[in-house]
């Protein structure tokens, strides 16, 4: 099979430049305006939404149309270094069965769940368990996500859902609204 390239002249080479240039620039324009509409949108929610049943990090706003959503979250990270050191701790002063009542061990470490409660209600020693909390603090860092923003537009030509307790879902029915900043 012989084919033949065809070269393009310099100007369909310069054409095709100016075109993705034109396209990045808007890109980029576009983007900026996008990252500000989003920034307005989430101190909106944060100032004047509501907070959802069962969903103590989000709130939500309600328009005829629109229902936005910003939801806080948090990264939890461990340090399996220092989770070692606070069960070597326990282990040395003899409590090293407290330690699966904080951490279990799967591929890496994570913090079990109620490993807080059992940090205040475990009898230790006082100066063991004031080593083991410092420790305990040691070993995880928690860290603010950037809030996740969602909106749907509903389609004006269905009706309003309503919510479970048959209340509309707008913002006259905001039962609990609660003044303030974010949580």
């Amino acid at each position: 099979m012989n084919q033949t390239f065809i070269r393009p002249e310099p100007e369909v080479v310069d054409a095709l430049a100016k075109r993705y240039q034109d396209a990045k620039e808007a890109l980029a324009q576009k983007k900026a305006e996008f990252e500000s509409i989003e920034q307005e949108a989430v101190a909106m929610v944060t100032e004047h939404g509501i907070v959802p049943p069962y969903a103590e990090k989000s709130r939500r706003l309600t328009g005829k149309l629109a229902e936005l959503t910003v939801t806080r979250g948090d990264t939890l990270t461990i340090n399996d270094e220092r989770v070692e050191t606070l069960r070597e701790a326990l282990d040395a002063n003899g409590h090293g069965a407290f330690f699966p009542k904080l951490f279990t061990l799967r591929s890496k470490y994570e913090v079990v769940e109620g490993a807080e409660s059992a940090l205040k209600s475990e009898s230790l020693p006082k100066r063991l368990a004031e080593k083991v909390l410092n420790l305990w603090g040691r070993c995880i860092s928690v860290k603010a996500k950037k809030p996740s923003l969602k909106v749907v537009l509903a389609d004006p030509a269905k009706p309003a859902k309503k919510a479970k307790n048959g209340v509309p879902t707008d913002r006259s029915s905001s039962v609990g609204f609660q003044k303030g900043g974010a949580q």
